[in-house]
């Protein structure tokens, strides 16, 4: 090996530096380099990283931090390790209840301006990060002038804990390696490089998920150049810090990174070979006895590479040379592409596997020649079945839903198949249940238990897309914890497409899109005041986007438009008149429903003009919630496979019971209906309910208790609801869209008009004060992204006044018995909680009364006690308010038997009440219209595998 008489220069007056006093090493080196500014920027950056893997070694100790300890509302708990850039402490976090990681900047670098700014830019760095493989942040805390990552705590040893224990066997060593390469794939598609990766910074949970930790060194890559490929320096890290010239821990930093040049992903994927290589071997790739050792290994030497166990896969021996070559442009260019090697994507005969790491130009045209290769063989197959064995058979048959399972009805789709038809995902109990077609059982999704709903696959069908709590998030088919993308309202129909975003449907916002890593989601198609746009997909080419358009002064989504809208230039084709949730299938057709039929019409996708008629292709299909936002809950796959919900017969209703705190029902003998918001009259006589047909006229209706008679209370065709009664049981106030919208009331015996409160739209009231001075309702944005809790004196001329006005969503007031206090629901948390606050002074204290999630709050009678709803059942609380406001500890009053109910698509709008006596609470039960049990005849999926193939008979693609 010829000597580098520069990088000997380097070795020479950085060991010399390192024979000084720490306090004497800077002057010595300016000194010893002279005008050479290169020479002394690589030898102080060498004095930095060597800083950085000898420093915070001695524990915790040295950092004094005890047990017990405060940081603002975080409690330290225990020790969990330190490093260049930070102390991390296990703590409780006192306002959410929960274990969480607590990363601080150590008291030395308190007034580093550098590395406070790098502190930072982690922070906003895994912000910026969300998936399964990546630990979560969950804030930056400031306290006692000092600053902390408040992180996702991962349970469980990391890599490095594992090596210690001998080499691994190379199909575990896979597995690790798989989920590590998505991490940095997800990192990297942000622009995003780690530089610190190793096995001490990959912890490894008892449930088999693999998380990547520390992203206090990662750098944001350059914009890549035409031509280009190496990254250059960015704001993040430039020549003239010490930083920007060499960071990272020596035995795992690529040739370039222990230079000081500039780096982009390929120094992860260097670092991600040496890991491997470690866990194969138990041993490092490069190894010395010094630093200088390690990083003239690093620049000069190769790994033993005789050392690799025997049974290693060629393609693993492949892909660490190919990761561990010095020159960057040899280097393995993607991470992704490690991740498709490992599955076999690229594998030859293993004698070309062998002479491909002595010739890499060899190994990529062998690779690519072995896939034109495999897929010229499998055309010839598929050929050949067709000519010897004719078209695919068709297939069709139900799958029951399990034992206490019932579909999530008041959601958006209901059921998703994946591409290749393997997989059926759907929404039941407020939840998502993966049902794969080889077996009997469907499994219930972890971390979709709090209503989960509106599930759709990812284009490769290993990821599954779904909406909860304001969020859109996504969880991986393999298990592990959902991670979040964006905040949206409840999506009028989602689309994951090949380009790596995902669109959203969102009604009078018109289409939203956002990448599948997560962001902020834009608007990429936007409808004029009073349409609505449903169910976007991409047409193929990527630039015109299909969905359902439902014009102004349109009812019914049965006279709605599928057009097709360009996003380059905006134009806008209608392609469809009267039909709705529009599909494309490769076969030549648009898909569509129409009065609860699938019909399909013949379609070119290049001029973006039907060519045919319409036919019906399939008969009683079931729509959302009886078409609320144009959804029908059906699935086309592109391998052929159809599923769907058949149309509920007989439609399935509600019942009104009564349930005692013991859990025991009492039949109300009301008629089977939509019952929707019921509320018992102070007085304890009637009740005034919402009774919804067919989502197209909501009206209020009061049934008397003694009489047992049901008597409606409003006629207009439009949607009246929810009800309020004043104190005095004679009048009730809703909300109506009735001459351009307002709130309304009139006298609970229907005698009288119906009077206006004030005008406009998204109102819903909630209650009145004791004395019936104030109506309390809820006023939300036209996107309903954000809510806030308004008042209004009935009667008078004054306008509504804001009471709690925020940029989150309040909803669900409530005013106490004795009016002093209001509770209501806010998610301003992150997930939506129960609060009290004084009434009409909101300025004199708050309280959260749930720990883990709440809706839909209500009083009882006599003020001692407040309910609400969570995702396990009716939460009880004690009250104390005699000198302040106290509450006691929540316990579970009702299980979740009547949950779908209790928390409903809506959030908004309590589905319960209780009795004057507070022994018991008026819910809804599910029941069909024959009588009040499930009809569990009506709980099923049809699947249909091959469907394209019926599609073409019954619907020509040429029209004919």
């Amino acid at each position: 090996m010829t000597a580098d008489p520069r990088w000997e220069q380097v070795k020479q007056v950085f060991q010399a530096a390192l024979d000084r006093e720490p306090q004497q090493r800077a002057a010595f080196v300016r000194d010893a380099c002279g005008a050479d500014a290169a020479l002394e920027a690589e030898v102080e950056s060498l004095l930095d990283a060597h800083e950085r893997a000898g420093s915070f070694a001695e524990g915790p100790a040295m950092h004094g931090r005890a047990l017990g300890e405060t940081f603002g509302p975080y409690e330290i708990t225990g020790w969990l390790g330190s490093g260049a850039m930070g102390e991390v402490y296990r703590a409780r976090d006192t306002r959410l209840h929960r274990d969480v990681a607590l990363k601080l900047l150590p008291q030395l670098f308190a007034f580093d301006v550098e590395r406070r700014a790098r502190f930072t830019r982690e922070a906003q760095i895994l912000a910026s990060l969300n998936h399964p493989n990546i630990a979560t942040i969950y804030g930056l805390e400031q306290a006692g002038g000092r600053e902390a990552l408040v992180l996702e705590l991962i349970d469980g040893p990391t890599l490095a804990d594992r090596i210690q224990q001998g080499a691994m066997p190379s199909d575990e060593v896979m597995s690790i390696a798989k989920q590590i390469a998505k991490a940095l794939e997800a990192a990297h598609e942000q622009g995003i490089v780690h530089r610190d990766l190793k096995p001490s910074n990959i912890k490894l949970q008892p449930n088999g998920i693999v998380k990547v930790l520390d992203f206090g060194l990662a750098k944001a890559m350059a914009p890549a150049r035409a031509g280009a490929d190496g990254g250059e320096p960015t704001r993040f890290a430039t020549a003239a810090t010490r930083e920007g010239v060499i960071v990272g821990t020596i035995g795992y930093m690529s040739p370039e990174q222990a230079r000081g040049k500039a780096v982009d992903k390929r120094t992860d994927i260097w670092a991600f070979g040496c890991v491997i290589y470690e866990m194969l071997t138990g041993t490092p790739a490069f190894a010395g006895d010094d630093a200088t050792e390690m990083l003239a290994a690093i620049v000069r030497g190769e790994p033993a590479w005789e050392a690799l166990p025997a049974g290693t896969p060629p393609n693993v021996s492949n892909l660490l040379r190919r990761c561990l070559t010095k020159d960057p442009h040899d280097r393995l260019r993607d991470i992704g592409d490690a991740r498709l090697a490992m599955e076999g994507a690229f594998d030859t005969q293993p004698d070309a596997l062998a002479s491909s790491a002595s010739a890499p130009v060899r190994t990529r045209f062998a690779a690519y020649a072995a896939v034109l290769l495999l897929g010229s063989a499998l055309t010839g197959v598929a050929v050949w079945s067709r000519l010897h064995t004719g078209p695919p058979r068709l297939a069709r048959f139900a799958i029951q839903l399990g034992a206490g399972e019932s579909f999530s009805l008041r959601g958006r789709h209901l059921v998703t198949m994946s591409p290749d038809g393997r997989f059926i995902v759907y929404a039941a109990n407020e939840a998502l249940y993966l049902r794969p077609l080889d077996q009997l059982q469907a499994r219930r999704i972890a971390g979709t238990e709090d209503r989960g709903r509106s599930p759709f696959f990812s284009p490769d069908g290993q990821g599954i897309g779904f909406w909860a709590d304001d969020q859109l998030k996504r969880v991986a088919l393999s298990g592990g914890a959902p991670v979040t993308l964006c905040r949206v309202p409840a999506p009028w129909g989602v689309s994951w497409e090949n380009d790596n975003t995902i669109l959203i449907g969102e009604g009078p916002e018109g289409i939203w899109r956002v990448p599948d890593t997560g962001g902020m989601p834009e608007v990429i198609v936007k409808v004029a005041s009073g349409e609505a746009a449903h169910g976007p997909h991409l047409l193929p080419g990527g630039e015109w986007v299909l969905f359902t358009l439902l014009p102004k002064n349109t009812r019914s989504w049965d006279e709605a438009q599928i057009v097709a809208q360009s996003l380059r230039t905006g134009d806008r084709r209608v392609l469809v008149r009267g039909g709705h949730d529009g599909r494309y299938v490769g076969t030549g057709h648009l898909v569509y429903a129409l009065n609860r039929n699938l019909l399909a019409v013949p379609f070119d996708a290049d001029d973006l003009v039907v060519t045919g008629d319409a036919t019906t292709v399939l008969d009683g299909v079931a729509d959302a919630d009886e078409n609320t936002t144009g959804a029908s809950h059906f699935d086309v796959t592109s391998e052929g496979g159809l599923v769907y919900v058949p149309r509920l017969t007989p439609r399935m209703a509600h019942a009104l019971v009564w349930v005692d705190r013991e859990g025991r029902e009492e039949a109300i003998k009301t008629p089977v209906r939509e019952y929707i918001y019921p509320r018992i009259s102070p007085d304890g006589t009637r009740v005034a309910v919402a009774i919804d047909v067919r989502n197209q006229e909501n009206d209020v209706w009061i049934w008397d208790l003694a009489r047992e008679t049901l008597t409606r209370l409003t006629f207009d065709p439009g949607f009246d609801e929810p009800p309020a009664w004043t104190p005095d049981s004679r009048r009730i106030a809703f909300a109506s869209d009735r001459d351009g919208g307002g709130l309304f009331w009139q006298a609970a015996d229907g005698t009288g008009p119906v009077e206006r409160l004030t005008q406009g739209r998204n109102f819903f009231p909630t209650a009145f004060s004791p004395d019936a001075l104030k109506l309390v309702f809820s006023s939300s944005s036209s996107s309903q992204v954000s809510s806030d809790i308004v008042t209004l004196t009935p009667g008078s001329r004054d306008r509504p006044s804001p009471l709690i006005h925020t940029p989150f969503r309040e909803l669900n007031a409530e005013i106490s018995p004795d009016g002093r206090w209001i509770a209501y629901q806010s998610d301003e948390s992150g997930h939506a909680e129960i609060y009290v606050r004084p009434f009409p002074n909101i300025d004199g204290g708050r309280w959260q009364v749930s720990t883990d999630g709440g809706e839909r709050p209500l009083w009882a009678r006599n003020g001692r006690e407040l309910f609400y709803v969570t995702a396990v059942g009716l939460m009880t609380v004690p009250i104390e308010t005699t000198t302040a406001f106290s509450n006691g500890k929540a316990r579970k009053l009702l299980d979740d038997r009547y949950r779908y109910f209790f928390g409903d698509v809506f959030f908004q709008g309590r589905t319960y009440d209780i009795s004057p006596d507070g022994k018991r609470f008026l819910v809804i039960k599910q029941a069909a219209e024959s009588g009040t049990e499930d009809d569990s005849s009506n709980l099923r999926l049809v699947v249909v595998l091959n469907w394209t193939e019926e599609l073409k008979q019954l619907a020509p693609p040429d029209g004919r």
